[in-house]
C-alpha cells in the first residue's frame, strides 16, 4: 500500500462493527479494514483512544490524515451526540449539522449527523448511516428523484425528491425475525442452516404476509403449516422471512425502488418485489456509502463548513 497516495480516511462507525477506509485524492479506495468494534465494545466513552487503537497499526500515516465518519457514532450513546439534519435534508443540511472537532494527535475528525422526519406532531422516525448511501447512490446513478430501500435490521422505505431526502419509514423485519425465529416457540429447534434453500416456501410466506393486516395470528402459520405438513420443517425459517418481508412491503408506494445493501439480503427483497410486481435495482451499500463519504468530503474541502 502506498501511503503517500492516500489524502483522508472515512469511518463507518456503528453498534456493533466498525470500518475505515483509506481514500485516495480521487475517492478511491486504497485500503481498508473492519474490527468488532462497535460502540458496544468503547468503554467509558474512550472514543479517540478506540479509534487510534486500530488506525495506528494499521496506517502509520495517520496522524496526518482528516477523518470523516458516519453512523451511529454520531448518536446519544456515541462519540458526540449530533443533532439529525430535518426532513427535507440534503448534502448541505448535513454539511451544515456536522460536528467539526480536532483529534487529540492532531488533525481534524468530523462526524456527519444522520436525519429525521416528522411523521405527526409527535411522531418521528430517524436514520444513521443510510443517508450517506442514499446521496451515494445519488451520484452513482445520477438521480435526483427515486425511492430507495435499505434492507437490513431497519429496513428504510425513502423518498429523495430534487436531490433531497424528504420522507421514510423504519420496518424492524430483520429484528423482528430473529426474535420469532430465536426466541419464540414457533421458532424453536429450527435449522438456520436451512434459511435461503427454499424458495417456494418463501414466496409463500409473501403471498401469506403481503395479504394479511393481522401479522401476529398470521404468524402462528409458521406452527400450523408444520402440524398439518403444509410445509415442513425445513422451510419453516424461509416461510418466516417470506411473511415477514410481504407484510413489509405492504406499505410500498411507488413501482420501482433502489435495493441498496448486500447481496443476498437484498435478493430476497427483490425476489418478493418481483412476486408483488414491484421492479427493483440492487445497489452495492458498500459503494454507495464510498461515494456519499467522498460527495460530502469533498464539499468540506471545498470549505462548506
Amino acid at each position: 500500500m502506498s501511503e503517500q497516495n492516500i489524502s483522508s480516511l472515512i469511518v463507518d462507525w456503528g453498534t456493533t462493527n466498525f470500518r475505515a477506509f483509506a481514500i485516495s485524492a480521487d475517492g478511491k479506495v486504497i485500503d481498508q479494514v473492519e474490527h468488532h468494534l462497535g460502540l458496544l465494545q468503547v468503554k467509558n466513552g474512550l472514543f479517540a483512544e478506540a479509534l487510534q487503537s486500530v488506525l495506528e497499526p494499521w496506517m502509520p500515516s495517520y496522524k496526518s490524515l482528516p477523518v470523516f465518519m458516519a453512523g451511529m457514532v454520531g448518536s446519544l450513546k456515541g462519540w458526540v451526540n449530533v443533532a439529525y439534519a430535518e426532513t427535507e435534508a440534503g448534502v448541505a443540511d448535513l454539511l451544515n449539522k456536522a460536528h467539526k472537532f480536532s483529534l487529540p494527535w492532531g488533525p481534524t475528525a468530523y462526524i456527519v449527523p444522520g436525519v429525521c422526519h416528522r411523521l405527526n406532531d409527535n411522531v418521528y422516525d430517524v436514520m444513521r448511516g443510510e443517508e450517506i448511501q442514499l446521496f451515494g447512490l445519488a451520484e452513482k446513478e445520477n438521480k435526483v428523484d427515486f425511492h430507495a430501500m435499505l434492507p437490513g435490521t431497519h429496513n428504510k422505505h425513502v423518498q429523495v425528491s430534487k436531490g433531497k431526502i424528504t420522507a421514510f419509514r423504519s420496518f424492524l423485519t430483520g429484528e423482528m425475525f430473529s426474535v420469532v425465529s430465536e426466541h419464540m416457540l414457533i421458532g424453536r429447534g429450527l435449522d438456520k442452516k436451512e434459511l435461503g434453500k427454499h424458495t417456494d416456501a418463501f414466496i409463500k410466506g409473501v403471498e401469506d404476509g403481503a395479504n394479511t393486516s393481522q401479522l401476529s395470528a398470521t404468524l402462528f402459520q409458521c406452527w400450523t403449516h408444520r402440524l398439518f405438513k403444509n410445509l415442513n420443517e425445513q422451510e419453516i425459517l424461509d416461510y418466516l422471512s417470506g411473511m415477514l418481508i410481504g407484510n413489509e412491503l405492504r406499505a410500498l408506494e411507488a413501482k420501482h425502488y433502489y435495493l441498496v445493501g448486500g447481496s443476498s439480503l437484498c435478493e430476497r427483497y427483490r425476489q418478493a418485489c418481483a412476486h408483488l410486481s414491484v421492479d427493483t435495482t440492487i445497489v452495492n451499500g458498500n459503494d454507495c456509502f464510498i461515494a456519499g463519504m467522498n460527495r460530502l468530503s469533498r464539499e468540506i474541502k471545498n470549505g462548506i463548513i
